[in-house]
């Protein structure tokens, strides 16, 4: 193995000899100029070749799935062709240790290495089975603040003549408001009065904060309907704690306002070994992760997750502000009868659009907002010819880059091995314990 590491960086990166044939490198010689893009994909892979500005973008395109360096012996790692071409591309070599074939960052040929994949499933293993690569065998690379993530547009909206690039679901949402105020009035039903396009505009904004909330909430199991019901009868405070019960393949969720509310749930429910688990795995989330014995494992018919509600607070903010304006919480859920009027148009050929709760406001704004308009969500690098994933994605002053920073050793240590490591047991305990926080999958 160190033989094989020696004689792939045996030879002076910077004079270009031995380079890979696949690799389309820039013309500067000068490291803190240059930029190695590793591409997902013979077809994108050409796209950036042609489109790259040649004096400082390299292009390096990779072919199919990496190997998986967290469970291979690095004999086996260095078979592979595609891991064997980034080492020579990249030149520093791999690993520790001295000589020749060991890690030397003096010889890096790109202050910047970019990893760009696709947008769907196939692109986030690759980014991860690479971001392993770079962790574990040039993690100096990462602690020096070398390795980004390319953050290409997410969608392509067109309205008429006029084209844009929008970079992610945020933005989309911006433009689908904008776009379905233009001419719509709110009129409150119960007492027949309309709302200025200030007020509108100020609610609107209150919604889309509150929504990226609910959406907190249920990434971490729950539904924003039943947390918010869960409000305190007297004070009306929020719940600050959330525990997911799984017993077998059903889950239930709790919630609770007090920490002593909390641990008279851990007493009365002493199976689920609830703060035991905490305190073995000091993260806060039950026994759902860390290992078990055997004996345990075999007794233990449910494990629960507990979770602090952090949002909680600024929740309730959001909805006092709401209340304020006339909007009640009260009027989250769906109501037998319509709240309010959407009105688009004058006269009589104004459109009527009854709401119901409160969230359909924001809803029926966007889906006025989309009308008219062409959107079209890139999964793949390949949809976009050359000019287009220049502009978008590799042109410095436009492009948007994600820097890895290496901020917490241990719990990247810790990921790594429970994601990509031999162990089955603990990676399928995260993955059902995480199972219902997925969004956007990909099936």
């Amino acid at each position: 193995a160190a033989r094989r590491a020696r004689e792939t960086v045996r030879k002076s990166a910077l004079t270009g000899g031995g380079l890979p044939g696949k690799l389309a490198d820039c013309s500067d010689r000068d490291p803190r100029n240059c930029e190695l893009y590793i591409v997902e994909g013979d077809s994108a892979g050409g796209s950036a070749k042609q489109g790259r500005d040649r004096r400082f973008q390299a292009i390096l395109p990779i072919r199919g799935k990496l190997i998986n360096v967290e469970k291979a012996r690095l004999d086996k790692v260095l078979q592979n062709n595609e891991i064997r071409t980034m080492i020579t591309a990249v030149g520093t070599g791999i690993g520790d240790g001295e000589g020749e074939g060991a890690f030397n960052a003096e010889k890096l040929r790109y202050h910047k290495i970019i990893i760009m994949t696709d947008a769907d499933v196939d692109g986030s293993h690759i980014r991860t089975l690479l971001l392993t690569f770079f962790y574990r065998q040039m993690p100096a690379l990462i602690r020096q603040g070398h390795v980004y993530i390319a953050q290409p547009p997410l969608y392509q909206v067109k309205r008429k003549k006029r084209e844009e690039y929008v970079e992610d679901d945020v933005a989309l949402n911006r433009i689908l408001i904008s776009l379905g105020t233009e001419d719509i009035r709110l009129r409150n039903l119960a007492d027949g009065k309309e709302l200025s396009t200030k007020q509108l505009t100020e609610i609107l904004e209150l919604l889309e904060a509150l929504d990226k909330y609910s959406r907190a909430v249920r990434r971490h199991g729950g539904e924003f309907e039943e947390y918010l019901a869960h409000r305190h009868p007297k004070s009306g405070e929020l719940p600050r704690h959330l525990v997911r019960v799984r017993e077998g393949n059903e889950e239930t969720v709790h919630y609770f306002h007090s920490e002593d509310e909390l641990a008279k749930f851990a007493q009365n429910n002493a199976d689920l070994g609830l703060f035991d688990a905490e305190d073995r795995n000091g993260n806060g989330n039950g026994n759902g992760n860390g290992k078990e014995d055997s004996a345990a494992k075999t007794a233990a018919t449910r494990r629960a997750r507990h979770i602090e509600l952090h949002e909680s607070k600024a929740v309730a903010d959001l909805l006092e502000r709401l209340a304020k304006k006339g909007l009640k919480i009260e009027h989250y859920t769906a109501q037998n009868q319509p709240l309010y009027e959407l009105i688009e148009g004058e006269g009589d050929d104004a459109k009527v659009r009854p709401i119901h709760a409160i969230p359909d406001i924001l809803a029926g704004i966007k889906e006025i907002g989309r009308r008219g308009i062409q959107i079209k969500r890139f999964k793949g690098l390949g949809e976009m010819n050359a000019k287009e994933l220049f502009a978008t994605t590799m042109d410095p002053v436009n492009r948007k880059l994600l820097r890895i920073d290496l901020t917490d050793a241990v719990e990247a240590e810790k990921m790594f091995t429970i994601l990509m490591g031999d162990e089955v047991e603990p990676r399928r305990q995260f993955i059902e314990d995480n199972a219902l926080n997925v969004r956007n999958l990909d099936v």
